[in-house]
């Protein structure tokens, strides 16, 4: 924490937006790896619980 405010007092304004910059990218690459596990375990849970369906054409009848 002395070296965040050590950077702000030396840098100022730009000090500042370099740490938020820096902490939203680790909050959002938290968040992006939470989201791409769920999509895997959705994407899992999909496959092993679902039938394999299989689309069976109904036989054409003739109108004649």
């Amino acid at each position: 924490m002395k070296e965040a405010l050590e950077l702000i007092k030396k840098h100022g304004a730009t000090a500042v937006l370099v740490l938020w910059l820096w902490h939203t990218h680790n909050r959002v690459e938290h968040l992006e790896q939470k989201l791409y596990n769920c999509l895997e375990r959705e994407h899992l849970q999909n496959l092993y619980t679902k039938p394999n369906e299989a689309v069976i054409p109904k036989k054409i009848e003739d109108e004649a």
